[in-house]
Formats: C-alpha cells, structure tokens, sequence
C-alpha cells in the first residue's frame, strides 16, 4: 500500500485532498496545525486516515512528523512511502507597503521555508522509495504552487514571491533527482478562495495593517485599507467549516499529480477566465493598458 504525508489538512484544500487520497485507498497522513481534537480530524480518522499535529514552521514538529510517518512505515513492511505532499500555506491580501513584517515574513515561512524544511525532512526516505521502487509509479514531492506565483499581482506581492519560490524550488528538485527515479511537481490549484479559510483573518489583518502605518501612510491609505477588508470579508460567503472545497476539476487534478506513474512537471487548473485574462497579461501590452486589465480581474475596490 502506498503512503502519501500531506501538510496543511486542517480545511479546504489540504481537508479535501488528505480525503480524497484515504478514499482512494492511500495510507494518509494528514498534518494538521490546529491539532487532532477537531472536527476536521475527526472527519479524517472517519475515512481511515491518520490526523498529526504539525507547525511547518517548527522543526521538531517537523521531525515528530517524520518520526510518526516512519514508525507506519516500519509497523507495516506492505506500505511504501509514495508522496510527501507540501499543502500548508498562508496568505495575506494587501499591498506591499500595508503588510506588517510578521504578516511578510509569515508568508515566506510558512509557504516557502516550511516546503522546503518538509521537504529536506523526507528527501532521504524519498528518494531511498525511489531507489528500491519496482512498480510503475514514481514517488514523489508534490509542492503546492500558484497561479500568483506564475504571474505577479498586486496586493500579493509577499504571497506572490512565496509560490514564485515554491515553483523554482520544485523546477530545480526535479532536475536534482531525475536520475533517481523521484519526481517533483507543482500543482497550481486555481482559484478557490471562497471555498478555503486561507482568507479567514482578513479582518483583523486590515486592523493590524492600520495599526502599523504611521499618520501619513494611514491617511493615504485608510479608505482603501477597509474598502478591501469589508471586500473580502464579504467574498467568505461560506460557514468557515473544514469541508468546503466542493471543486471536482481542482480534485481530480491533484490526484492525477498524486497516481500518474510519470507525473508532469506542472498540474495546473484554469479557468476560462484566468485563461483569459493570464494569457492577455503575458502580451507586449502597454503598462497603462495592463494595469486596467489586472483591475477588471482582481475587482477589489479602488
């Protein structure tokens, strides 16, 4: 039986795929930051999978995580370490210039530095699965990237740079360990804010930015400040519970990055939409011209 660890399970995206992967019958392990005492871990234990708490950010919960991962390992000589999945991610929405340093350097620690630490915790058990591999499917690392992180926007720019990172770290893993026979890829799930709680303190982090600006920059930048966090405050248009992520075509993708026995470098979800507008924003346009385009996009409020 194949094993996958994924970061990040405690709702949306990292809830849906950890159950999505026990149902297709992987041994899952599931990180989980707010604990195993929660109503999302218990809707994974439902499912057979294996709830652990794990900060991204924390090295030792790193290596508990590891250990705990290893000990299933080793009690279960049948299962094979398959994939580590790199889930867990913040995000801050707000221009550069708003953003406290915690709010910064959260979205650098959590989103790049905690899939690089997971991932320089299992690399070795990886790419020894790799080696002693027999079947037709190779393990794998399985970072979660972003279409921000593909091109830039503004009011991402923290987040942005993070999944550009994450892209580039995953691109050069790749190539590191080909002759291994261990892949690396990036899934890019699209958008699917409005079905996560990565949003969920977007309030109090419009409170903190205002609190953090000094009299010049509040005055400047207030109105647009608390324009944007009713904004998306109001865009959370659901119950905040764990299992919200309803979208079929996010899913399968991911589990067609998790079993295709020689996955692609990238496993991307577009809409028509962000089809659309991402293709016009990598045209030779001028500035002015591009900049409109990135407001009839986003929609946040002037």
């Amino acid at each position: 039986m194949r094993l996958v660890a994924i970061t990040g399970c405690d709702s949306g995206l990292g809830w849906a795929i950890a159950a999505r992967a026990a149902r297709e019958g992987f041994v899952t392990v599931a990180g989980m930051y707010n604990g195993v005492d929660t109503n999302a871990a218990e809707g994974l234990r439902k499912l057979c999978a294996h709830p652990y708490l794990l900060d991204v950010t924390n090295p030792e919960s790193i290596a508990g995580f590891r250990d705990y991962v290893n000990c299933l390992l080793g009690e279960n000589p049948n299962y094979k370490l398959h994939a580590v999945v790199n889930n867990a991610g913040v995000m801050t929405i707000g221009d550069y210039e708003w953003q406290t340093p915690t709010m910064i350097e959260n979205s650098i620690n959590v989103n790049l530095l905690g899939t690089m630490r997971v991932t320089s915790a299992f690399l070795p058990d990886l790419r020894t699965s790799a080696l002693e591999n027999t079947g037709p499917s190779k393990p794998r690392i399985i970072n979660v990237a972003s279409h921000c992180g593909l091109q830039p926007l503004p009011g991402f720019a923290a987040y942005s740079a993070s999944k550009a990172g994450v892209k580039a770290f995953t691109t050069a893993l790749r190539m590191e360990h080909l002759r291994h026979g261990l892949s690396a890829v990036a899934f890019v799930p699209g958008g699917f804010v409005s079905s996560s709680n990565i949003i969920t303190n977007q309030g109090a982090h419009g409170n903190d930015m205002l609190e953090h600006l000094n009299d010049e920059q509040k005055s400047f930048y207030e109105k647009r400040i608390t324009a944007l966090s009713n904004y998306l405050q109001a865009a959370m248009g659901h119950n905040g519970g764990y299992d919200t992520m309803k979208d079929e075509n996010i899913i399968e993708t991911f589990i067609k990055a998790l079993t295709d026995d020689n996955p692609k470098d990238l496993y991307k979800v577009e809409s028509w939409r962000y089809m659309f507008y991402y293709n016009l924003f990598k045209l030779p346009l001028p500035e002015a011209t591009l900049g409109w385009l990135v407001k009839k996009f986003l929609t946040f409020p002037e």
